[in-house]
């Protein structure tokens, strides 16, 4: 696509923040919503749908589509979903997480889910307007690490939750520190909105469990907004790796934190009116996990309090997908080029080193990686990481060596050139 094209860009909002409960069973700390952000450039354009939730299922995206469909500009193939990964929200059955509050479990309130996202779509879709865009990073260093450790034998040790950190006794495993940020400017040159991406898990309010909040992410979309421009967050590789603490302040720490290297980034980063938006998939099949006694799966569900059932759920969710007929997934990778930058969306909770090895193979490009955090994917493991075993390899939706397929064709995509041949070695 050439450059000078213009390029049109609509962001919109969908708040769904639940009503304090009367009877006291949660508070609400501050808003949650869906947000979106959809870049055009002639016939071609991509919508980045956020959302304060924990997970965006398969089916969860096709009734979003299907309910968008009177749009008839708008490619359903192109929505990318993206949760923010945070336990500070209502939860469907199949999300992976477990929370105290019994009246936050929308189990079977799917379309509750469906309509709002597309609302949000709707909203931006409604707000299309001429634009300049650009891409930029900055890091923000010391507020999240590896929590795939190892002691001085070269033993795993998952230092999830044993702070302070750091110890010295344990080597860490990569991170990727940089904000990557996605500015929009109106036709003045004018910071209007911007997408924000950053590889850590949305867990500083783990004191907070059972009640609703945006996490670090809504901190930093607050500060954002004081100097005036609305944000949504991307989750990068967030797959191993987390915040240096939890509870407390930490969410501002942390939130505060990423706002000011996302400022930065921004002020320090050009747009052009073009911006020579391309879109590019690769769609492949990958073998989904088995479990090889899936009785034991359904009974461990069923004798699993709920308060702490997260773990069965999702295995009992691939469990059933695969005994019904599931035995692979297509699994799409979607590459967005913007004036010489590629945001590239992987579904599942990405690793640092799946996200590091597809940059590598991109040369000199600035490229992002994002999750999009899914029980059908869970986490995307290494095999590596299958092999050393610990807490990611659990919640698994795919089979060992999906990872490396993955990975490999995500390689392939970045060195393509527009026309599909490969032109980076």
């Amino acid at each position: 696509m050439s450059d000078s094209l213009p390029l049109n860009v609509g962001f919109g909002i969908q708040d769904f923040t639940p009503k304090k409960s009367p009877d006291g069973a949660f508070e609400v700390f501050d808003p949650i919503s869906f947000r979106a952000l959809i870049l055009q450039g002639g016939d071609t354009n991509v919508t980045f749908l956020a959302g304060d939730v924990f997970s965006i299922e398969d089916d969860l995206v096709r009734r979003v589509r299907k309910r968008l469909s009177d749009i008839v500009w708008l490619n359903p193939d192109h929505i990318l979903p993206c949760a923010a990964h945070i336990a500070t929200a209502p939860i469907l059955f199949q999300s992976y997480v477990s929370t105290p509050c019994e009246a936050l479990k929308y189990y079977g309130r799917d379309d509750y889910f469906a309509d709002r996202m597309a609302a949000a779509v709707r909203k931006a879709a409604g707000a299309m307007a001429p634009a300049r865009i650009g891409v930029g990073a900055c890091p923000a260093p010391d507020i999240l690490y590896n929590r795939r450790s190892y002691d001085r034998d070269g033993k795993l040790v998952m230092s999830n939750f044993k702070f302070p950190y750091p110890r010295p006794e344990l080597t860490y495993a990569e991170i990727d520190e940089h904000v990557y940020v996605i500015r929009v400017d109106n036709e003045a040159g004018t910071p209007t909105c911007c997408a924000f991406v950053f590889g850590c898990h949305a867990l500083c309010n783990t004191d907070k469990s059972g009640n609703i909040s945006a996490d670090y992410p809504g901190v930093v979309r607050k500060v954002l907004k004081t100097a005036g421009i609305e944000s949504l967050f991307l989750p990068g590789s967030i797959g191993n790796v987390v915040p240096v603490s939890r509870g407390g302040r930490t969410p501002q720490r942390v939130g505060h934190s990423v706002a000011g290297a996302a400022l930065y980034a921004l002020e320090q980063t050009e747009t052009s009116p073009g911006g020579g938006l391309t879109v590019r998939q690769k769609t492949i099949r990958v073998p989904a996990f088995s479990y090889p006694n899936p009785g034991e799966i359904e009974a461990g569900l069923a004798s699993t309090p709920k308060r702490s059932d997260g773990l069965q759920r999702f295995q009992a969710y691939g469990n059933r997908l695969y005994r019904a007929g599931r035995t692979s997934l297509a699994y799409t990778i979607t590459r967005v080029s913007i004036n010489g930058a590629d945001i590239l969306h992987l579904p599942g909770e990405i690793f640092v080193e799946t996200a590091k090895a597809i940059q590598q193979a991109a040369g000199d490009r600035l490229t992002a990686v994002l999750s999009g955090p899914s029980a059908d994917i869970g986490y995307l493991s290494t095999p590596l990481v299958h092999q050393e075993g610990g807490m990611e390899p659990k919640y698994a939706g795919l089979a060992v060596e999906s990872e490396s397929i993955i990975r490999a064709a995500a390689c392939e995509l970045v060195k393509e050139d527009e026309h599909g041949a490969c032109v980076r070695i």
